[in-house]
């Protein structure tokens, strides 16, 4: 197997996120500090080289792109890009690769989440994800699609704002197993002054649920637990690969709590763990597997608050323009 076409999570290059992405190398970072997340691998960034160089996409991409500075629509442009990408095939040596390491997660029969790990944040205009994959050639042609997720319309547009150059920037995939939080829950967990915030819902965490569970956690030795019960009328389940649907809750899910006080305990852990490792806040989305009963952390961004605007009324007399 390439080296350097494939990392698993658990290999220490697997933090650089030149070669894997953020969002990979950031999950990488986490686990090494025993934080739980899902098993799996990355197709790097000298992959998706090497698919744009056998494929001989380059001067494909360098064409389209002097037509849009020449005044051809974005939306047109990046559509030709894309079109090609789907058109050419990966190399068979990539390809081994990525079904040896699907294999070694179980392979066939196995189901696995496949995502774009941007290198920048430019890049990740519109991330691909695929669901609930459970072959290889499934795993191949999700592969491809993030490749061509490098050229959606948004990403184009904001390269050639912000850089880097088209022939440069390349896209990571993330291959995990999934959790299947449509049997479970999910949310997130964040630190706040010298609380951890969670919140919790039955079934997937987007779009967001209605009212879900809310915890203020103060870790430590003799933790303390704050609750809030939401009425969590409804949850998000899976509707096929890529779609989902909002179904009721069940009597018995809207009368109890999501998470038991050792989970929240498990999650306030691992919240302060990545703040301390990524040096800064950081929010965690986490998911709960139904049929294991285990915890994830399966993204990990900075943490981020709304703007505050303050407007201050007209005074009496003064004329608004």
């Amino acid at each position: 197997m390439g080296t350097d076409r494939i990392v698993r999570l658990q290999d220490d290059a697997a933090t650089d996120p030149a070669v894997v992405g953020v969002k990979s190398a950031r999950l990488a970072e986490l686990s090494r500090d025993g934080i739980r997340v899902p098993a799996g691998f990355v197709v790097t960034a000298a992959a998706y080289e090497e698919f744009v160089r056998e494929g001989r996409l380059g001067p494909v991409i360098a064409r389209e792109i002097r037509r849009y500075r020449a005044g051809r629509d974005l939306r047109v442009v990046a559509a030709a890009i894309r079109t090609a990408f789907g058109a050419t095939s990966l190399p068979p040596a990539l390809a081994d690769d990525i079904l040896a390491a699907y294999e070694e997660l179980g392979g066939d029969g196995t189901e696995v989440a496949v995502r774009c790990s941007p290198i920048t944040p430019q890049d990740g205009a519109r991330d691909e994800l695929f669901l609930h994959l459970n072959t290889g050639t499934d795993v191949l042609a999700a592969c491809r699609r993030c490749f061509a997720d490098l050229f959606s319309a948004a990403a184009v547009g904001n390269r050639e704002l912000c850089g880097p150059d088209h022939l440069t920037a390349a896209m990571p995939v993330t291959v995990q197993l999934m959790v299947r939080s449509d049997r479970g829950g999910s949310g997130t967990v964040h630190g706040e002054s010298s609380l951890v915030r969670v919140s919790a819902a039955w079934g997937l965490g987007e779009p967001a649920a209605d009212d879900p569970d809310q915890f203020s956690i103060y870790p430590g030795s003799h933790p303390m637990i704050i609750r809030h019960r939401g009425a969590k009328r409804t949850k998000t389940v899976y509707a096929g690969r890529r779609a989902t649907r909002l179904v009721p809750t069940t009597p018995k899910e809207r009368s109890g709590l999501v998470l038991s006080d050792g989970e929240l305990q498990v999650l306030a852990q691992w919240s302060v763990l990545a703040d301390a490792r990524c040096k800064r806040r950081m929010e965690l989305d986490w998911a709960k597997d139904g049929v294991s009963s285990q915890l994830y952390v399966v993204e990990a961004r900075p943490l981020t608050f709304p703007p505050i605007v303050i407007s201050t009324p007209p005074r009496a007399g003064v004329l608004q323009h």
